[in-house]
């Protein structure tokens, strides 16, 4: 495939799978929260109460998510400069 010759074309790849995958998870997480917190779930052993989730503590998964992409990203632009 000539498209991954190029420099820094794997780097970039990697970035856009996990711009897609980044929100993915953070409505699936956000989801289940909502699911606990109406009743829909139950979980026996749980260590906080429904009431003290909050579903846009959802969002605080996307943060090794954004770690990455900024490590790739500056990876992607050392490798492709000249």
């Amino acid at each position: 495939m000539n498209f991954f010759n190029k420099p820094g074309r794997i780097l970039l790849t990697i970035m856009i799978v996990l711009a897609v995958v980044c929100p993915y998870r953070v409505h699936m997480y956000k989801t289940k929260i909502e699911e606990i917190q109406s009743g829909k779930l139950k979980i026996a052993d749980m260590q906080y109460a429904a009431s003290d989730l909050h579903p846009y503590s959802a969002y605080l998964m996307a943060i090794p998510y954004m770690i990455i992409e900024v490590a790739l990203g500056s990876l992607y632009y050392v490798r492709t400069r000249d």
